[in-house]
């Protein structure tokens, strides 16, 4: 592992530990991201085309998207810093991780697909070999995961070769705007546009790593210099908050005016557009800020305790809840569908279903991570995984006191 890009604080707590440690403040960030993807899910299945107001909704809460991308990069790197792992032994351990939830969750929504759509034997197939290859639904998500591991090693390389991260991180950006551009507005940019279109027929943009790479940046150089970022996040905090209000704003009078032009709600609400990526990058910023800050200077206020005392638990739940909430959606939107969801109006129904979701879901993971099934359907279980990387951190503490640092499975599915 070359230590060189690495900021001088965390290079000092690399050396001193060199294993990997629990880091609590990302336990409230997963769940608030987790609950950000079922109310997005919960609006997709209620919403009407003319709604635009939901719409609006459904453009800011793709966050959750970034914000896992983001987060997942940071864990492989943090990880691969306080204990680095041979390239063959990176791809075995996390392919096998993800891998095997994923197959098992393909079936199962293959499965479900076929009862519910009254599938014919020559169909049957290509639903499972489609599933496979782009990820069914929500699944999208670990297959450019997936792609992601293959390349990760390079990549790593490659940013930790590169000198002038802060030059890389805006070249990043940079590119994610115009490629967002070109997704947006293909006409406009001549063969390549075309040529985009023609690649989106093979290979989704919602499936190429491509598409989230500035994401992936951002959590590579931060876990680099992990220090130094929240060093700038002790001072900005409220600045990152700020600036995400004022994009999400703008990102909402942008979609407005989209749609008072004559754009369609879901064409202004693409989430392939240079305003959605900014907002993006600005909220998981803002995010990953005031998480940390929080977890960092927490009082010792009720809720504060509440939230502290739980958040492990619930946080431990969102890989299971990720796999799974899609199937019971539409599970509880056809037996709620004639008894309560047709008279709560829009609002209610979106309302219901995702409380509805969330308590099923979960209660449904937390019955699974307590079987021999967790590692099948739920994905690493974090509970286990924070007790061993805790009791390595007793172990390794030094008699002053130093602070606990950690790195657990990052996402939902992980």
């Amino acid at each position: 592992m070359d230590t060189s890009t690495i900021s001088e604080p965390t290079r000092t707590i690399v050396a001193r530990h060199r294993r990997a440690r629990y880091l609590g403040q990302f336990e409230t960030y997963r769940v608030i991201a987790c609950c950000a993807v079922v109310f997005q899910h919960s609006l997709l299945w209620t919403l009407a085309p003319g709604i635009v107001a939901g719409w609006a909704f459904v453009m800011l809460l793709h966050f959750s998207r970034t914000a896992f991308f983001f987060l997942s990069a940071f864990v492989l790197t943090y990880a691969q810093i306080t204990r680095p792992r041979s390239t063959i032994e990176f791809w075995r351990r996390r392919y096998a991780q993800l891998g095997v939830p994923y197959m098992a969750w393909t079936l199962i929504y293959w499965i479900y697909t076929l009862i519910d759509h009254n599938g014919s034997t020559g169909t049957d197939w290509s639903y499972l070999w489609h599933d496979l290859v782009y990820g069914y639904y929500q699944l999208y998500f670990v297959v450019v995961l997936l792609q992601l591991y293959l390349v990760y090693p390079l990549v790593l390389w490659l940013v930790q070769k590169t000198r002038r991260h802060g030059l890389l991180m805006t070249a990043s950006l940079l590119f994610a705007l115009a490629l967002s551009a070109d997704l947006h507005w293909p006409g406009s940019f001549g063969a390549l546009g075309h040529a985009t279109v023609w690649l989106e027929r093979y290979w989704p943009f919602s499936r190429n790593p491509i598409t989230y790479q500035e994401q992936f940046i951002a959590g590579i150089l931060v876990a680099l210099h992990y220090e130094r970022v929240h060093e700038v996040v002790e001072r900005w905090w409220r600045q990152f908050a700020a600036l995400a209000v004022i994009v999400g704003v703008a990102a909402i009078l942008w979609y407005l005016v989209a749609v008072w032009t004559g754009e369609s709600a879901g064409r202004a609400s693409n989430i392939y557009q240079p305003i959605a990526f900014l907002w993006f990058t600005a909220v998981v910023a803002a995010l990953e800020a005031c998480t940390y800050r929080w977890y960092r200077h927490r009082s010792e206020g009720r809720i504060n305790r509440f939230v502290h005392a739980w958040a492990p638990s619930i946080a431990a739940l969102t890989g299971g809840v990720f796999m799974s909430h899609v199937l019971f959606i539409n599970l509880l939107r056809t037996g709620l569908g004639n008894i309560l969801l047709a008279h709560v109006g829009w609002f209610g129904r979106v309302v219901t279903l995702f409380v509805a979701t969330i308590v099923v879901s979960g209660l449904f993971t937390a019955i699974v991570v307590r079987t021999p099934l967790r590692w099948v359907l739920g994905g690493p279980v974090r509970a286990e995984q924070r007790a061993r990387l805790e009791a390595l951190d007793a172990q390794t503490c030094d008699p002053a006191g130093t602070e606990r640092w950690a790195v657990a499975a990052p996402v939902p599915g992980r």
